[in-house]
């Protein structure tokens, strides 16, 4: 036994003489390109939500024409043209880009939540949520004047505003009108709120611009970021047109090595820099999955559906505290996600779970038909809705002929316990046309159920939902 342990001892010794006394020798090639990719790697992860925030700005003014403070809103649910990772189709949506260092303070008003729900927040171009717009935010539902400003602002905000400090230049707001009903005059009432909004500059309050509204229902609008060697394009534009702030001077250096810096324009890359970017962008797309999957706990005991990416909840999804900002999850909520809420509890206007794998463990495919069951009285006090996204994107499936279904289709047939099956599959089973959303073969896919005006039942997990199954 003694000569053994000695032996081992020995082995050990010899083993870490190596590795010190390891004469390799890297070659200056070698260790630039090295670096090289670390940082590209490093940088895409940080970078990532600044660039999705500006590929969604990029489809508001190039797909759709618009300009900092027009509104632009949905007439009619969303189909698979909304080309934004992860969005809702069962509301109307209304989105507006701003720029305070453009324009100054910007105003945006909100009229009472009337005939209609309303309900969104402001975000700043980390896709930061600054404020909460509706019953949830400081107007309480009965509208009012919220006003954005710089940090550093010093100027008089004007009596009965609500202000919102940002640190960004740019920025954006996201709200959704929620209409009681789908008859005719709950979704007239949902757009007339639509036509209520204001946005303009504080300086031209007194006299403000004609509101330009653009209708984006029917129209492509691609938003979802480029995951190739153009991404560090994007990002040096995005870092020339921000303010460099304190928790990311270390990145700045990082990024330096990449030939992005603050007042430089970016000059692209050689050949066999460019592979490398590449391959950079690769890896952390395939890394987003892979933090995914780790992350995603089961919210049901034995089951797959799961609140996504909690660990930003206790920022508000700023990840940034005093020890750290946390760019890893950070990055990934970007990749799949924006204008996350800044609540999900029980006082949430909206709360979300996801699913990456069937009853048996296994990843969705295109070409296989599936079934959910929704039990009855699910615990949402104005709606539901399940949608699917495709697994490479996380937009919804390009051509896709329903991308959701929600408890506003009073045609969905239910079942005699009051549970509701919901298919999937590339064409609806016979007979279930009305309980149908649509997947495309060869394409991977994932689901989203969400909660609007989440209740109680939910959160003491009495009501619980089985996972979805493959049915051949």
């Amino acid at each position: 036994m003694k000569k053994c342990f000695l032996s081992i001892l020995i082995l050990s010794f010899c083993i870490v003489k190596s590795q010190v006394n390891d004469n390799t020798v890297f070659s200056s090639e070698t260790l630039n390109d090295n670096t090289y990719y670390r940082r590209a790697v490093e940088t895409a992860i940080w970078g990532m939500p600044i660039v999705a925030a500006k590929a969604i700005r990029d489809g508001y003014e190039n797909d759709l024409g618009a300009h900092y403070n027009d509104i632009v809103y949905h007439s009619k649910t969303a189909d698979w043209k909304f080309q934004t990772t992860t969005p809702n189709a069962s509301t109307y949506y209304i989105y507006a880009a701003y720029n305070i260092t453009k324009d100054g303070p910007i105003v945006i008003e909100v009229p009472s939540a009337d005939g209609a729900g309303i309900y969104g927040q402001l975000c700043d171009m980390w896709d930061i949520p600054l404020a909460i717009v509706g019953p949830g935010g400081e107007d309480k539902g009965k509208g009012g004047k919220y006003l954005i400003i710089p940090e550093n602002y010093n100027g008089k905000i004007p009596e009965g505003y609500f202000s919102v400090k940002q640190k960004t230049a740019g920025g954006f707001w996201l709200m959704r009108t929620i209409p009681k009903s789908k008859s005719v005059s709950d979704l007239n009432n949902a757009i007339s709120l639509i036509k209520k909004i204001r946005v303009y500059p504080l300086s031209k309050a007194e006299n403000p611009a004609k509101q330009r509204y653009i209708d984006a229902s029917g129209k492509i609008w691609n938003g979802i970021p480029k995951m190739d060697e153009t991404f560090y394009e994007v990002l040096s534009k995005m870092v020339n047109e921000e303010p460099v702030l304190s928790h990311d001077l270390a990145i700045m250096n990082m990024l330096r090595t990449l030939g992005i810096e603050k007042g430089k324009e970016y000059a692209i890359p050689d050949p066999k820099k460019t592979a490398i970017l590449k391959k950079a962008v690769i890896e952390v797309k395939q890394w987003f999955v892979n933090q995914l999957l780790q992350q995603l706990k089961p919210f049901w005991e034995g089951h797959y559906w799961a609140l996504p990416d909690t660990s930003g909840i206790k920022t508000q999804f700023s990840y940034l505290t005093n020890e750290m900002l946390d760019y890893d999850n950070r990055g990934m909520l970007g990749f799949y996600g924006w204008a996350p809420p800044m609540k999900a509890d029980e006082s949430a206007p909206t709360i979300y779970i996801q699913s990456l794998k069937d009853k048996n463990g296994n990843f969705f495919e295109g070409g296989s038909v599936y079934r959910l069951r929704v039990p009855k009285n699910v615990p949402a006090k104005q709606y539901w809705s399940v949608t699917l996204y495709d697994f490479d994107t996380a937009g919804f499936i390009r051509e896709a002929q329903v991308v959701s279904l929600d408890s506003y289709n009073k045609k969905t047939k239910k079942n005699s316990d009051g549970s509701i099956d919901i298919y999937f599959s590339e064409k609806a089973p016979a007979g279930q046309e009305n309980n149908w959303v649509s997947t495309k073969k060869g394409r991977k896919w994932f689901p989203m159920f969400r909660l609007y005006g989440p209740d109680k039942a939910f959160f003491d997990k009495s009501w619980v939902m089985d996972d979805i199954e493959k049915m051949n």
